[in-house]
């Protein structure tokens, strides 16, 4: 009935590694970012805010500068960027930054997502930790560190490129209240999910790396041992991969029905109960009433059109998802190779 999720982790895994915490001084905590509304039907429906990745939230004519001004060429730079041709955008950013002497934040930035649309992840790196330091302020740049820095942390052999990536992540969206930018809130906690789902995904695959060594190592040591047959072998073998856990057995863990919604089969970002005692996501229950008139979605009993917010169910997936960030977005067969940033 409800979607089933398999090849996950172990629950016991510290959880401190994904608590939402960034510490830009003494004693500052950020909270847990909600996980954005994934319902492609209503997200169609709705007024789009400002997108995180353009490259020019306000568009500027190029009227408005001369050629010895950088944001004239930068501007240029956008356009070509939107067009696709980041090679050619790139230029157009150097002579940018060469004009204003390296000191706009912004320009660096921009090139900084041009070398990431062309896979050169250090100088994307370079560029975005370049437009940090010019302005620390600046949320797009934390951004594309904290993705530039997820991408890298894939291919890797530990996490911390990774972790990094959720601090500078959480950051951006730290910054979005103080500048009255909280429109964007909802797209950065997206990219906070992901990243803690990839991490989620390598810490396993590096757990199960160093149980497979392990177990290879203890074969080598029983092989060498005189006073074993080889049945005792494998029964020791056998034992001691139990102990450890086999890196080679699927696990499966389901999402709980009561936090899925019985009309999307997603995961509820905003419950309400029905006075039918059903509980539904909001806004999904809104469309159905609106459509097929005050009747309960599942059990077709009438109700009042009036319900209120779930706050149990709404708090129980946030800590759902803290604890088991592989929920985000979830398909089966996924690889973490394929979480976009």
């Amino acid at each position: 009935m409800f979607p089933f999720v398999s090849n996950i982790f172990r629950s016991d895994l510290p959880l401190f590694i994904f608590d939402d915490i960034f510490v830009p001084g003494p004693g500052i905590r950020v909270g847990v970012p909600r996980p954005p509304y994934t319902n492609q039907q209503f997200r169609d429906q709705v007024p789009k805010p400002p997108n995180l990745q353009k490259m020019q939230s306000v568009k500027k004519s190029l009227a408005d500068y001369s050629e010895t001004q950088g944001q004239y060429w930068c501007i240029l730079g956008d356009m070509s960027f939107e067009k696709g041709d980041y090679t050619k955008a790139i230029q157009y950013y150097d002579r940018a930054i060469e004009l204003t002497d390296g000191t706009e934040s912004s320009f660096f930035r921009s090139r900084g997502l041009a070398y990431k649309k062309l896979g050169n992840l250090e100088q994307a790196y370079k560029d975005a930790i370049m437009a940090i330091e010019l302005d620390d302020k600046n949320i797009k740049a934390h951004l594309l560190c904290g993705q530039v820095l997820a991408e890298r942390g894939k291919s890797q052999d530990n996490t911390h490129d990774i972790e990094t990536a959720i601090n500078r992540l959480t950051k951006a969206r730290t910054l979005c209240a103080g500048q009255k930018k909280q429109y964007y809130e909802d797209e950065l906690s997206k990219y906070i999910y992901r990243a803690k789902k990839l991490l989620w995904y390598k810490n396993k695959e590096l757990e199960n790396q160093k149980k497979r060594q392990a177990i290879d190592n203890y074969t080598k040591y029983l092989k060498q041992r005189e006073d074993m047959n080889e049945e005792e072998r494998q029964k020791e073998i056998h034992a001691f991969i139990n102990s450890i856990g086999n890196p080679d057995q699927k696990q499966n863990y389901d999402i709980p029905s009561y936090l899925i919604c019985k009309i999307t089969f997603e995961i509820m970002e905003n419950p309400v109960v029905t006075d039918a005692g059903q509980t539904y996501e909001r806004d999904m229950l809104i469309e159905a009433i609106q459509k097929n008139g005050p009747v309960d979605p599942c059990t077709r009993q009438p109700i009042s059109g009036e319900f209120y917010p779930n706050h149990n169910i709404k708090q129980a997936t946030q800590d759902f998802l803290l604890n088991n960030p592989w929920a985000f977005e979830f398909q089966s067969g996924e690889n973490y190779a394929d979480i976009e940033f």
